[in-house]
């Protein structure tokens, strides 16, 4: 944030003249490391020397199609003055189902190159802008693209389509779509010529088929997939053998998130540890009927540094026995671990001695435990966890409050089917 001092002596409060104090290329070198607020807080400060409303001190900034008035059809901005909006601008933002965005006018702005400089797209509620979409998939640049959009099946036949504009765009490396209904996976064929994707997260797809299509992606380091979407899944589950078409891509893969894939054992997520392996966060949320056999292979994952097993209390999720979680005590630089749902006893968790760098655990109980067990938990934790600074405990309706005992921080919460929450 920008920082006010107070007025030393001989100083007054009125106008200060920037040509005194910095030449304008300073002032740009300055004002390309603030955010929109701290530039806001500039203007009201500033004089009018200053020239903060210049559009070339904002190109650091990402620009709201639906609200820049020369993307629309009551665009009066000259050529020159487009130009000077848009020169050196990399964000585009659409976030306005009511605007009035002109599509032959986008048209034109690409088509003449104005938009050359946009490498990230953001799009909201994405099924009404179809044709804009459409229409920005030609940029040459564009290296990352965000598509979101709460429709329901009324709009399927939207948002395939908008997928397959999205084909179009080889050149991504960061491509992360949400939707709140489930599309065939057969629509994945577009990924199979994105070979310069390193992050993809897709949530809203049946991903019952069209896995084999990600086989090629062999510079993918994060891998987010949900089978369906936050609240419930598609009728096929997935095959978890389909995991094996991500064999040739896994060796620079150091995130994966896995969520609503059933019934996981170690044959899907041996994928992930084979050699050369450098996985250093795994997440498994929702996946029921996880077998038992895959710690051991989860335990071969030697550079996990993060852990999240997460369940809700309506998962049909296995019961951890002592036995059972001492696979993972080859995970020595484990610093943040999650188990939801899966331990009928907390002082199973003795039996991980080996994960002597754990700084945080996250563990999610039938029922709220009263103080007394909540003592007996701190105790089984810091005797075993030497390293531990933080204790979450989630239940179905808790509370959420957080205290101090000693060096440990503890908090109390609520965790629900499809809740979103901080693990590490």
């Amino acid at each position: 944030m920008i920082c006010t001092t107070p007025l030393s002596s001989g100083q007054t409060n009125g106008p200060v003249n920037s040509r005194h104090l910095l030449p304008s290329h300073e002032w740009s070198d300055i004002v390309r490391y603030t955010t929109a607020e701290d530039l806001h807080s500039l203007r009201l400060v500033g004089s009018k020397d200053m020239h903060l409303s210049d559009p070339f001190l904002t190109s650091h900034l990402s620009i709201r199609m639906d609200k820049a008035p020369f993307f629309s059809t009551n665009n009066s901005h000259t050529v020159d003055q487009i130009r000077r909006w848009l020169t050196n601008r990399r964000t585009l933002v659409i976030n306005d189902v009511n605007s009035k965005i002109c599509p032959s006018q986008v048209a034109y702005l690409v088509r003449n190159g104005f938009l050359d400089s946009i490498s990230d797209i953001i799009v909201m509620d994405c099924h009404f802008h179809l044709d804009i979409i459409s229409i920005l998939s030609h940029l040459p640049n564009l290296e990352s693209l965000k598509l979101v959009d709460r429709g329901d099946e009324e709009v399927l036949d939207d948002l395939e389509a908008i997928i397959t504009h999205v084909g179009r765009i080889t050149s991504l490396q960061h491509l992360d779509i949400e939707f709140d209904c489930a599309i065939s996976g057969s629509r994945l064929s577009i990924l199979s010529e994105m070979y310069n994707l390193k992050y993809l997260r897709l949530r809203g797809f049946d991903l019952s088929e069209g896995m084999s299509n990600m086989s090629d992606l062999t510079r993918l380091e994060t891998l987010h997939l949900c089978h369906g979407n936050f609240y419930s899944s598609p009728d096929d589950d997935v095959n978890e053998k389909d995991l094996l078409h991500l064999v040739n891509m896994t060796s620079k893969i150091d995130n994966v998130h896995l969520e609503g894939f059933d019934s996981l054992s170690n044959n899907g997520l041996s994928v992930f540890s084979k050699s050369p392996n450098s996985l250093r966060r795994l997440v498994l949320k929702h996946c029921q009927e996880l077998s038992k056999d895959s710690l051991p292979c989860i335990g071969r994952m030697r550079h996990l540094e993060s852990l999240h097993i997460v369940n809700s209390a309506y998962d049909d999720a296995p019961i951890f026995e002592s036995e059972d979680l001492q696979h993972l005590n080859s995970l020595i630089g484990v610093k943040s671990l999650s188990l939801f749902y899966v331990l009928e006893d907390v002082a199973h968790l003795r039996a991980l001695w080996g994960m002597e760098s754990l700084e945080v655990l996250n563990i999610a109980l039938e029922e709220n435990p009263n103080e007394e067990e909540v003592e007996d938990i701190c105790l089984t934790v810091l005797s075993s966890f030497v390293a531990l600074k933080r204790l979450r405990i989630f239940t179905e309706d808790g509370m959420s409050y957080s205290y101090q005992r000693g060096g440990l921080e503890i908090e109390h919460g609520s965790f629900n089917f499809g809740d979103q929450v901080f693990l590490d």
